[in-house]
């Protein structure tokens, strides 16, 4: 029984369509001309539709970390206007850092020159300037985040770090240990406001704090002495954060890190090595990746269409086909200009990845002539030309259109991906092979009916002038042309010498044993696939950006990080006979000191030892009242005003926040780290009712390392 029905009324269907084109091809070929040509029009709007790549577009769309990250927003919304405090921040947009490393490989940086240079380094970086649209130039103090000093420490600072502050009580996000290295290299300290005495210079060395403690989170590769103190260190950190709440800032914030690279890159010192990655270097790196696709895209057209040419040449000029290879090539161009022409107009977006679509539409599209001009020449050439395109079109376009469909298949299942990223190449490329589809049947089909119209005709195959009778050869003519059998050595070693090596029995056992080791070793293989996707991935070989992230990787991967834990709908959560503040304590102790944790910077324990300090007693009635009008109006506690929130009239907790230092955290291990944590939360809970409370968890692992510096941005509290 033969169930081939379906494929034998493709074939009379493509058969009869043939027809119609053989006997008007014009239409065929001018109208797929006319909509290319409109459609690519949509090309114009090429550069407003493209989206730089950042790493949502590489995150699922319904991945837990978008919603977490959404609540977290909501609960504890900070600006960057908001007083600066790295452990609170979980928006790295407009942040970024300088790894400065001395230029001999592995030499240590905690040398007065290489200090220097560092410092003269950081010093050109804030001098950097931009124009706004006010033509106005606006340098690093105009546009950074601004940390606010202790009140006991801001006369002194102020004075020793005059260039970058704006204000006594603000200073810039920078690196504290370069500005105060200043002071420990100037013996003469007269610059310095004569008021600033001894004790004030001793607050400010226990602020900046120059032991391992607070230092490793600045300083990489440190190694330590019999006192567990700083003898050396192979890197430093020398972070930024830029203002980027309207859009004017925003634009002003993105040609300064531009700026920032640009300088950088034509960089040069003979003491220090500077690696750098700000918030535009994914975009940049992958904007630079992009072009170079773009500059490719002429090359690989010219290598496919000699290739293509050279496929469809025999010795013969009537019976090469050049110009119907390039028809197929051309073909396939067309197919790709509609495809993104259309979407283009149609306001769709567009990423680096999306650029390599063109290159897989070639590929395609090209594979089809092949098919096509493979049928053509197994037809009979003592036949009319409708008969042969008939039989050609019967046995060539059912396979065009399973593989065409089970292309669109696999790219329309990548459509439905999360990924943003996937789903805009996968649109671009469904669109393309529907558009290839189309004109292979339409265009190229044209084409192969100019085409053989000039080859029954004994016309030349590039001057299409009349060829003489006797140029054919006499026993081609009487056979009929079987060129598809003989046109080739290639073709005759197939059908030949290949074939006869697999008939033989013990090939094929040795073909057999060898696939099934092979899907052994590759179902193995699939095991060893790691999860994840790291920034490093997305960025050209010789991106800068690699081997920063080599430098923050190999330096600073073992602290830097916050995982934020939050509580909430608390006001709804019956306690009794507990207190409040144990049981959010008994919570955040589940989430310390594990494998991939340290300690927490909790309100609520500084809050417990102020009010012990302060000799009060609490309860649960003014629990609410003491930390809203007592604790959280000293400024020394400021920075935990982000940390809590509190029901619309004031009187209950709704919502509490606490950031846990993570530790030995790198591309090796996030996923198992995740997993870990997330698991913590789902298993272990204190023991009360929690029909209403909720805990959720945000782990950052933030390519921006400006919250390394968490032990000095948000003074520990006295």
């Amino acid at each position: 029984m033969r169930f081939d029905c379906i494929e034998k009324r493709f074939a009379h269907a493509f058969g009869a369509y043939s027809g119609v084109v053989v006997r008007h091809p014009f239409p065929f070929f001018i109208i797929p001309i006319l909509i290319t040509a409109g459609l690519s029009t949509g090309l114009l709007r090429h550069e407003q539709a493209f989206m730089k790549d950042e790493l949502e577009l590489y995150t699922p769309t319904d991945a837990q970390a978008r919603k977490e990250l959404s609540q977290l927003d909501h609960l504890f919304h900070i600006n960057d206007s908001d007083p600066f405090y790295a452990t609170r921040r979980y928006d790295i947009r407009r942040a970024g850092y300088i790894i400065v490393t001395n230029q001999e490989e592995d030499g240590d940086i905690l040398n007065p020159l290489v200090m220097h240079s560092a410092m003269q380094l950081w010093s050109i970086v804030q001098s950097l300037t931009v124009e706004d649209e006010d033509d106005r130039r606006i340098n690093y103090p105009s546009i950074c985040v601004k940390f606010p000093i202790p009140p006991e420490f801001s006369k002194a600072l102020h004075s020793l770090f005059a260039p970058n502050m704006t204000t006594p009580e603000e200073i810039c996000v920078s690196n504290p240990l370069v500005e105060i290295f200043k002071l420990l290299l100037v013996s003469d300290r007269s610059f310095l406001n004569r008021s600033i005495d001894e004790m004030t210079l001793s607050q400010i060395s226990d602020a900046i704090q120059f032991d391992s403690g607070g230092m490793t989170h600045l300083l990489g590769g440190v190694t330590l002495d019999d006192d567990k103190r700083i003898a050396g260190a192979k890197a430093m950190l020398l972070p930024y954060a830029l203002r980027h709440s309207s859009d004017d800032e925003d634009w002003v914030a993105e040609k300064w890190e531009v700026r920032l690279a640009d300088f950088l890159l034509q960089y040069d010192s003979p003491i220090i090595r500077a690696s750098w990655w700000t918030y535009e270097t994914l975009a940049a790196e992958s904007a630079r990746d992009r072009l170079q696709l773009i500059h490719m895209l002429l090359p690989c057209f010219v290598c496919v269409s000699i290739f293509t040419i050279a496929c469809c040449c025999v010795f013969s000029w009537r019976r090469s086909r050049p110009w119907l290879a390039i028809g197929g090539v051309i073909s396939a161009a067309m197919a790709i200009a509609s495809a993104v022409g259309i979407l283009l107009l149609a306001g769709y977006g567009m990423t680096s990845v999306a650029y390599s679509m063109p290159f897989i539409v070639f590929s395609v599209g090209v594979d089809n002539v092949f098919i096509l001009l493979s049928a053509w020449r197994s037809t009979s050439s003592t036949e009319t030309l409708e008969h042969r395109m008939k039989e050609t079109f019967a046995d060539a376009a059912v396979s065009i259109t399973v593989t065409s469909l089970t292309d669109l298949i696999s790219f329309g299942v990548g459509c439905a991906t999360p990924f943003p990223s996937v789903q805009m190449f996968c649109a671009y490329a469904v669109a393309a092979v529907i558009f290839t589809y189309i004109y292979q049947l339409t265009f190229f089909a044209a084409v192969m009916v100019y085409t053989n119209r000039r080859e029954i005709n004994n016309r030349h195959c590039i001057f299409f002038h009349k060829l003489k009778k006797d140029t054919l050869p006499e026993k081609i003519a009487a056979q009929g042309d079987r060129s598809f059998e003989k046109n080739t050595i290639l073709a005759q070693f197939f059908r030949t010498t290949y074939s006869d090596f697999l008939l033989n029995p013990l090939v094929r056992i040795v073909i057999l044993v060898t696939f099934c080791v092979y899907l052994g070793v590759a179902s193995y293989g699939c095991t060893k696939v790691k999860l994840g996707l790291e920034p490093n991935d997305l960025l050209p070989e010789n991106s800068y950006g690699k081997r920063t992230l080599m430098m923050a990787e190999k330096y600073f991967s073992d602290y830097g990080s916050s995982l934020h834990v939050w509580m909430y709908n608390l006001s709804e959560v019956d306690v009794a006979p507990r207190k409040i503040w144990n049981v959010l304590e008994k919570e955040v102790e589940l989430y310390e000191h594990t494998e991939f944790t340290a300690s927490s910077d909790s309100w609520l324990r500084t809050f417990l030892a102020f009010v012990k300090q302060a000799g009060l007693l609490i309860t649960p009635e003014n629990f609410v009242y003491i930390l809203k009008n007592v604790f959280l109006s000293q400024p020394q506690f400021a920075k935990y005003n982000r940390d809590v929130v509190l029901t619309e009239d004031g009187e209950h907790l709704e919502a509490s926040r606490i950031p846990v230092q993570l530790r030995h955290v790198g591309s090796a291990n996030q996923s198992r780290a995740m997993s870990s944590l997330n698991n913590t939360m789902q298993f272990f809970r204190v023991p009360f009712p929690r029909s209403h409370m909720q805990v959720s968890l945000l782990l950052q692992f933030p390519l921006s390392s400006f919250q390394n510096l968490s032990p000095l941005y948000g003074y520990p509290s006295r």
